[in-house]
């Protein structure tokens, strides 16, 4: 549904695609969604494949335009010149520090040349958080804060239906989105300081076909309520403006009884997440004594006011799983997360209004 009316409290007018500039077999690469509410019609431009559906899509283009004009032709020899000279605090180097860190958490352990323990992976929190749930993965599901989109894949093969990863992050899911056209990770591995090398290898994940990519919010979920079978939100909560923004979408788009499985390491960052918003890791004289894990599980609960329950309840939980984040050849970051698995409540209580 269109993100601008349901931000104006014009309710749920759904998305159609409007202009096809260019496609292939079916999938549009380049066009335009167009709001079918003639009050609206705002346009969400499809940019690689990938659909940038969010409320603030001018600003989203303005802050990543460089990405989206820049080359992935040029030779490691130029790319590696271009890097020199925009030096280590710019965006070209942040960017390429992100891709690093994360496709290699993310695919590392598939990498056939320099392979990454598969402890401590994506792909084994994906495993943990699996076997939690109640049941095997069904019907649609949604990973939200995607990255480079490896959960995305595991997801694909454990549920009967389709996949979509979403992330306001267009490099990153430029990675996932080639990953699913080609079958190849590429990616930029930091090797010291700003030199980097290049990876690139094929991999074998199957049902590639089910699985998608967009730009979306998520804390603003262009979804309708009560519509999505499933969940996941792996490491997000604590990198994001609100992370109670970001249950509320989840739990107002999952149907009653589907199950939301995340981690979280609690790495709070005021230059992400306000101080305000932290769950917990904060006002250690309080009843928790500032534990995250502590607040996070009342969140998750009914004690928590109307006005600001997700509707989830904490269904089962591990405190410590360790996650492995790669930094360069002689430093990786290691975390224990907290695990859980959150379903959403089948009562018949009223959702937010959509507006």
């Amino acid at each position: 549904m269109c993100p601008t009316c349901r931000a104006a409290g014009r309710g749920t007018a759904g998305l159609a695609i409007g202009t096809v500039v260019s496609e292939r077999d079916g999938d549009v690469l380049e066009g335009m969604l167009v709001c079918s509410s003639p009050a609206c019609q705002c346009e969400y431009p499809i940019i690689d494949g990938i659909p940038i559906i969010t409320a603030e899509v001018r600003a989203q283009v303005t802050h990543q335009l460089a990405i989206l004009r820049g080359r992935t032709d040029l030779s490691p020899v130029m790319d590696s010149l271009l890097g020199d000279c925009a030096g280590p605090d710019s965006d070209l180097i942040r960017t390429r520090y992100q891709l690093s860190s994360y496709a290699r958490g993310h695919y590392g352990d598939l990498d056939p040349d320099a392979p990454m323990p598969r402890e401590g992976s994506l792909a084994s929190l994906v495993e943990t958080t699996m076997a939690m749930l109640s049941q095997q993965p069904r019907g649609a599901w949604l990973d939200v804060g995607c990255s480079v989109g490896r959960a995305t894949f595991e997801l694909a093969a454990r549920t009967d239906d389709l996949v979509l990863g979403v992330d306001l992050n267009l490099a990153m899911l430029g990675v996932a989105r080639r990953v699913a056209v080609t079958g190849r990770v590429a990616h930029p591995l930091r090797r010291l300081g700003i030199v980097y090398d290049q990876r690139s290898f094929a991999v074998d994940l199957g049902h590639r076909d089910r699985v998608d990519f967009w730009a979306c919010d998520a804390m603003a979920l262009p979804f309708v309520d009560t519509t999505v079978d499933g969940a996941v939100s792996f490491n997000v909560a604590d990198c994001i403006a609100s992370p109670l923004a970001h249950l509320l979408e989840i739990g107002r788009v999952l149907r009653p009884g589907a199950e939301l499985a995340m981690t979280t390491p609690y790495d709070w960052s005021e230059n992400v997440t306000p101080l305000e918003a932290w769950i917990g890791g904060h006002s250690q004289r309080g009843p928790s004594g500032g534990e995250s894990t502590a607040e996070m599980r009342r969140v998750l609960s009914d004690r928590v006011p109307p006005g600001v329950d997700s509707r989830l309840r904490l269904a089962a939980e591990r405190e410590a799983v360790p996650w492995h984040v790669y930094v360069h050849a002689r430093a990786t970051m290691h975390y224990q997360v907290h695990a859980m698995v959150a379903r959403r409540t089948a009562s018949a209580e009223t959702a937010p209004a959509s507006g």
